[in-house]
């Protein structure tokens, strides 16, 4: 191979001791010179050289040349607002057929100004908003991916208005991202090839943009090869030379198929929108075929997904390749939330459920796809690198059952028996996996997806679990002993019709507990119920209303709603209570449930029992299927109390104003929209909730008591009030099919726990499990802990601070991430050569990032205005709770709302913390560390010494507190705000939030606490958290904690 250097730029563009090249030709005599030689990209076939002579290019100049004809709908040609002296930024390079239209061509044709540069800068967001604060560009050319984050960065796109469109090309650009910038600046949708350049494109109407439309003379023809699915072919015409610069390419060739493949315009005529490429069909064996893109393009939208490939050309059954952006990223919890985005896809696609779960694979690790220069995927060359992956695939889920595992021998009642199987069943599979230890990661050993789902077909039939046992089940208990433990939980739940009389014994013992534990006389909470304060914790949802909707209207579609959810969930309409003394068992501080005598008749006893016994099928039957008709005869008011009303429209601000605001917590007191005190006397309903209404919103704020719904539970809850209102709107399909009749089945965990006994007597159990729960041990617990931190605990107020207690309160403080802002400090920390190529999360970064502000705000203020001494024995603690739900016992549902959280715990002397010498990559590490802790065995143990608690009234945290260098996160993150909606009726966006809050005010009595809340809409991120106004102006002098935040108020 014969190899060129290029000399540098600036040698290039050196005038000096040049020689005059005298360029004499004319046009006519250099048309069939070659002007610039390209590569195809590769996305269509074989990359292959294509020589641009002057007469390709001159069909750029040509444009302005057509006329207007019969047939053009009155549009004019793209390059019609063109005009000398505009400015033109391009971010494509120039080693791409745009970037080098955009950059040489059209200047030099239409006199234009073009902008480069900056060397060695990716083009990226805060570029763009540069160029849009300073270059004063008139035209933009950017590629689909910068055009679809423009859409999703509002405050980068405002500074575009100014400017006359933006031509988007290279690629198809999201209808929704690309719409939202078509509102501020004209989007010109532009198609066009590396063999032909642009051809004949004109301009739609505006709300067309999404639309194609060609002039007569581009020689287009769209033939129909599906019902509705049109493939695009070029026909030459006595125009070809000025106009079809196609033909220039290819001069021995009259017809051309570009295998775009286009539909129509519903109502407009010669206006096409883009479907993909004929060549990109998947055709399955049975004929059935598959146009992949709009499926692919929204799988991809998932924020852990590179990119998606459907495959199956040839087999019965689609499947769907994902890379993923952490390529040795696996979970169950990730598993779910792909399957969820695919569903998703699913419905929106012509045929639905095309895609099934359970033929869903996974990129390996050192196997990307492989892409061209503009980042698409090219199919044909990463199927072929994939394609014997693929082919195993298919194998893996062949319906032939493994004769062999379905003979084999095993006690489903005996946790070794299960582990021999386990451990039988994987060396068969792996070499790999000969004597590993009980506890070694099969993930870490190398298990990929495919000998996963081998392995679990295999337990399928030695266990006879088909209908119970998922791969996703692997993926969370990734160990022998994990994963035997969840087999042996799972195979307890396997109705065995009698066959294996220790099943039915072991059957019957839960159903006994579950009545035992379901009496009136024994409501009581469980003792992970006590783990967590007594108090109120508030959210706050803002939601707009419809033009025209009354305060009342959409009052009483909330009421309706919410009378619904308490036929669904009667439990809803229970009171805690003080335990008394009398009862059996009683242990200080214990909390009980009050139910109104006719919600625990008529629902919670029947519908609970019914519902676990009887496979969770018949209780859920009867619980909903009875409380949407006959709810309210059976006691439940159509205006429940725990609902109230409030008009504050002549106290706060319009909900336009509070939007311009951000949605500021400041702007109004705790007690204003929801008039419940946050540690409240008993009896209290374990939920309160009060709709505040404002000019042209509603503030929708919901309590709950900690102890009976925690911070999952309430996500849990307004999902299914949203969907109650939905329902009463006429939305028959929201019917909260999801929500298990045991949601509220506080009794549920200790029946489980106590049939399963995975948990060791509370004296054997490794004492540091009390490092993940908020209470001392006691007694000969005690013993063996004394390196524990729960052991250097200070001395806290006594429990219930109460606002007042302190000598002042926090006041409350929001800051704000940008998106850009956000990626540069997950850039940074990965740079971090402490990371050794440690991939993580952007909980793990923004959790080290706050931990280090706000002590070391704190820290200064200790220093500098209190007057105390921090030498290298005190220590700071982060405490983050962690859902212990995916943990505790497969039998449990998902959507339990009773307390489940455990903590975590991090712990640094405070100097080192807050030393510019440790990075927020080690700090991260450490949070990750700590949380890699909590696992099955933990949460069952944590459970277990619960029982030995003597005093529940003795709960502490380190972040209970005002005083002390410690604090708590929690985090909102994924907080699924997109999925509470309340209907459109009357509210706007189908009643989802603009914004989400925590009222954060009750926690300024006492508590050190942060909230990280959800993510917004344009992908940044917001802290709420309460300060002294001292330790405020610190935190805003921090340089590291500033270079990413910004104070909102």
């Amino acid at each position: 191979m014969r190899i060129l250097h290029l000399p540098g730029i600036d040698e290039l563009l050196d005038a000096a001791g040049t020689q005059h090249y005298a360029y004499t030709k004319t046009f006519e005599e250099a048309a069939y010179d070659p002007f610039c030689v390209l590569h195809t990209s590769g996305s269509t076939g074989l990359p292959k050289p294509i020589a641009w002579t002057h007469a390709l290019i001159g069909t750029m100049d040509a444009v302005r040349l057509l006329p207007p004809v019969e047939g053009d709908q009155g549009m004019a040609p793209w390059t019609n607002d063109w005009k000398k002296g505009d400015r033109i930024y391009s971010s494509f390079p120039m080693s791409h057929g745009a970037g080098i239209i955009m950059d040489i061509l059209m200047p030099s044709l239409f006199d234009l100004q073009v902008i480069l540069g900056p060397p060695g800068v990716i083009p990226n967001m805060n570029l763009l908003e540069s160029l849009a604060d300073h270059a004063k560009i008139n035209i933009w050319s950017l590629v689909p991916s910068l055009t679809d984050e423009l859409g999703e960065t509002p405050d980068v796109l405002a500074k575009f208005g100014s400017s006359k469109f933006i031509c988007a090309s290279g690629g198809p650009v999201s209808p929704t991202s690309a719409a939202k910038v078509n509102k501020v600046i004209r989007v010109l949708n532009l198609t066009g090839t590396t063999e032909g350049l642009f051809i004949g494109n004109l301009v739609t109407d505006r709300e067309d943009w999404y639309h194609f439309s060609f002039h007569p003379y581009s020689g287009f023809v769209f033939k129909e090869i599906e019902p509705g699915v049109y493939e695009h072919w070029v026909r030459r015409n006595e125009h070809w030379d000025l106009f079809q610069g196609i033909f220039h390419t290819f001069p021995d060739q009259d017809e051309i198929n570009l295998k775009d493949l286009y539909v129509k315009h519903p109502t407009k005529p010669d206006h096409w929108a883009y479907k993909g490429r004929s060549d990109d069909i998947v055709v399955l064996s049975n004929g059935y075929k598959i146009s992949p893109l709009d499926t692919e393009a929204f799988v991809t939208t998932h924020t852990a997904i590179e990119g998606a490939l459907i495959v199956g050309t040839g087999k019965n059954q689609a499947a769907l390749l994902i890379e993923l952006k952490d390529r040795l990223a696996a979970g169950d919890e990730l598993y779910d939330s792909i399957w969820e985005t695919v569903k998703k896809a699913n419905a929106m696609s012509l045929h639905k459920d095309q895609l099934h779960r359970e033929y869903i694979m996974f990129a390996e690790a050192d196997k990307p796809f492989i892409r061209t220069d503009k980042g698409t995927i090219k199919r044909r060359a990463t199927l072929e690198l994939y394609a014997e992956y693929i082919d195993r695939f298919y194998e893996s889920r062949s319906e032939e059952v493994d004769v062999e595992a379905s003979n084999m021998e095993v006690d489903t009642t005996s946790i070794e028996s299960i582990t021999a199987a386990v451990r039988e069943i994987f060396v068969t599979l792996s070499s790999a996996f000969k004597d590993i230890s009980d506890d070694a990661d099969f993930f870490h050993l190398g298990l990929d997806s495919l000998v996963a789902y081998r392995a679990v077909r295999s337990v399928q039939a030695a266990m006879g679990l088909k209908d119970r046992l998922a791969p996703r089940h692997l993926y969370a208990y990734p160990t022998i002993a994990q994963f035997s433990a969840c087999l042996k939980d799972l195979a307890i739940q396997t109705l065995a019709n009698g066959t294996n009389s220790k099943s039915a014994e072991k059957l019957n013992k839960m159903k006994e507990l579950l009545s035992k534990y379901k009496s009136p006389q024994t409501l009581k909470m469980n003792a992970l119920d006590h783990g967590m304060p007594s108090l109120y914790t508030k959210i706050g949802m803002y939601i707009a209303l419809r033009p025209g909707a009354s305060f009342d209207q959409a009052f009483s579609r909330l009421q309706q709603g919410f009378a619904l959810l308490i036929t669904l969930m009667p439990s809803l309409d229970a009171k805690l209570v003080k335990a008394s003394e009398k009862e059996p068992g009683y242990i200080k501080g214990q909390l009980r449930l009050e139910l109104p005598e006719q919600s625990f008749t008529n629902g919670h006893s029947n519908g609970h029992t019914n519902g676990h016994t009887n496979g969770h099928t018949n209780g859920h039957t009867n619980g909903h299927t009875n409380g949407h008709t006959n709810g309210h005869t059976n006691g439940h008011s159509s205006s429940p109390r725990q609902l109230k009303f409030k008009d504050l429209s002549k106290v706060l601000p319009s909900f336009q104003d509070l939007r311009k605001d951000g949605f500021l917590p400041s702007a109004y007191k705790g007690h204003e929209i929801l008039d419940v005190p946050w540690f409240p006397t008993f009896p209290a309903d374990i939920v309160a909730a009060q709709a505040n209404f404002v000019e042209g919103g509603c503030l929708l704020t919901l309590g709950t008591l900690h102890p009976a719904i925690d911070g999952v539970g309430m996500v849990t809850l307004l999902l299914a009030w949203a969907e109650c209102c939905r329902y009463v709107e006429g939305d028959k399909s929201a019917n909260c099919n999801w929500l298990d009749a045991d949601s509220m089945n506080y009794s549920l965990p200790r029946a489980l726990w106590e049939q399963d006994r995975r948990g060791q007597p509370a004296r054997e159990i490794n004492p540091v499990v009390w490092d993940h729960l908020g209470f001392a041990p006691a007694g000969e617990m005690a013993e063996g802990v004394d390196n524990l931190y729960v052991q250097s605990f200070k001395p806290v107020p006594a429990y219930f601070p109460g606002p007042g207690k302190q000598p002042r309160d926090l006041t409350t403080s929001i800051f704000s991430i940008s998106p850009e802002r956000l990626e540069q400090l997950r850039q940074e920390v990965t740079a971090d050569p402490e990371m050794k190529g440690i991939n993580l999360t952007d909980s793990d970064i923004l959790h080290a990032l706050y931990w280090r502000a706000m002590i070391r705000a704190r820290h200064r203020v200790a220093k500098e205005v209190n007057g105390q001494t921090i030498g290298p024995e005190d220590r700071s603690v982060l405490e983050l709770t962690v859902d212990g739900r995916p943990y505790f016992n497969a039998q449990l549902p998902s959507s339990y709302m009773g307390n489940m959280l455990l903590v975590t715990r991090s712990s640094l002397p405070v100097e080192e913390l807050c030393s510019p010498k440790t990075s927020i990559g080690r700090i991260s590490l450490l949070i990750r560390e700590a949380a890699s802790q909590v696992t099955p065995q933990v949460a069952n143990d944590a459970f277990g010494v619960l029982q030995t608690v003597e005093d529940y009234s003795e709960l502490r945290y380190a972040f209970m507190r005002l005083d002390g260098l410690d604090a708590m996160i929690t985090n909102m993150m994924l907080f699924p705000a997109n999925d509470v909606a309340f209907g459109g009726e009357f509210f706007e966006d189908g009643g989802k939030a603009d914004a989400v809050r925590i009222v954060h005010e009750g926690f300024n009595s006492g508590f050190r606490m942060c909230v990280i809340l959800p993510y917004r809409k344009d992908g940044g991120i917001e802290f709420l958290f309460g300060t002294f106004p001292e330790e405020l102006e610190r935190l805003k002098e921090d340089e590291e904690f500033m270079k990413y935040a910004q104070y909102m108020g």
